[in-house]
């Protein structure tokens, strides 16, 4: 019985209802001598529509406890592999950037096998995950626990794992009124991997939908500072460096206690956010070798008529340096087919005597 639980999504099934459909599976397949295996698939475990009396004979397993099933669900990277002879587009690499991401017990590869199969279908890899209800309820949990799981999901968006502890994720614990249920329910429902204690968002495609949430009004000063992205890029390309320290700075001095540049992560996150907008043109990566080194952040035009540009981050040092770093190891060699690239250094100081926290710089290569 594929999506067991779908019914419940419906707007015309009341407490009652829902109730009744129990009852009635209960019925149909509990100590009945025709019932030799019963398999059902499903968002959600059944403890959370049930007191677990009706149907206590089953066993559940999920993204965090099956090291018995597992090789059945999915693709694996061989799996990928052998389809990308047969079918040439999309390639390898751009299957792997979209939809792989999570993990099987041993570490190794597993991909969305809906997403795959869509996307060699039609050709082209596009955002093909299903908003159903479970998304929708994530969603409403987010954003009624701000303060619980906000700084975790702005640091995975930075490409920032998170390290936590989920010690499996049981059906009777599915409440969602504490950090670690509400991230143990997104890694059951696929929205995040988890592997070595480490949760990230897996893959381009989930990208996609936490960038959505981070737009979203409840997400407060998170928010604000997500929707004023676009003029960060704008005043970025117009090579208008106070303006671009005008706009981190205001980003820094709202009162978003891990936007407060305790560590670099600290300062990665807001970075992150101040050019969000950036990604519907760019691929932004970060720590991306080139040169001699790595850059702190490469954003590279999928689009023509978009500089490349490179980002260098410093702490309580200059804006020349982060552009003397850029030229010395030669960050440009990642993007030295692009026509017109941009170098930017970014400083962030907090001497007493620094009145101005933020400077920026911005070159043409």
């Amino acid at each position: 019985m594929d999506e067991w639980d779908s019914i419940f999504y419906k707007d015309f099934m009341q407490e009652k209802d829902k109730k009744a459909y129990l009852e009635f599976l209960k019925g149909l397949l509990k100590d009945q001598s025709y019932v030799e295996l019963a398999y059902m698939t499903g968002v959600l475990p059944i403890a959370k529509y049930s007191s677990g009396s009706e149907l206590n004979m089953f066993k559940e397993y999920n993204f965090m406890n099956d090291r018995i099933y597992e090789d059945y669900f999915g693709f694996d990277e061989e799996e990928i592999v052998e389809l990308t002879k047969k079918y040439t587009k999309p390639s390898f690499e751009t299957l792997k950037k979209w939809y792989d991401g999570y993990y099987k017990s041993n570490g190794s590869s597993l991909f969305n096998p809906r997403s795959v199969s869509s996307a060699i279908t039609d050709g082209v890899c596009l955002n093909y995950w299903t908003e159903t209800g479970p998304m929708d309820e994530i969603a409403e949990y987010i954003e009624h626990n701000v303060d619980a799981v906000r700084e975790d999901i702005v640091k995975m968006v930075a490409g920032i794992p998170v390290e936590v502890e989920l010690e499996g994720y049981g059906a009777e614990q599915l409440h969602l009124n504490s950090r670690d249920e509400i991230l143990s329910a997104m890694v059951v429902f696929g929205f995040l991997s988890y592997h070595d204690g480490f949760l990230r968002i897996p893959n381009h495609e989930l990208m996609e939908k936490f960038q959505r949430v981070l737009n979203r009004k409840s997400m407060g000063g998170i928010a604000d500072i997500v929707n004023n992205s676009k003029n960060v890029l704008d005043a970025t390309i117009a090579m208008d460096g106070e303006k671009v320290a005008q706009y981190i700075e205001e980003a820094h001095d709202r009162e978003i206690p891990f936007l407060q540049y305790n560590n670099e992560n600290s300062l990665s996150c807001v970075i992150t956010l101040c050019y969000l907008y950036a990604r519907n043109y760019y691929e932004v990566t970060r720590e991306d070798k080139s040169g001699k080194g790595f850059v702190d952040y490469l954003f590279t035009p999928k689009k023509k008529g978009y500089p490349a540009i490179i980002l260098e981050l410093k702490y309580n040092k200059s804006a020349e340096e982060a552009i003397d770093q850029i030229k010395r190891k030669k960050y440009v060699d990642r993007v030295s087919n692009f026509d017109e690239i941009l170098l930017v250094g970014i400083n962030y100081s907090t001497e007493a005597d620094n009145h101005k926290h933020h400077d920026c710089i911005i070159e043409k290569y």
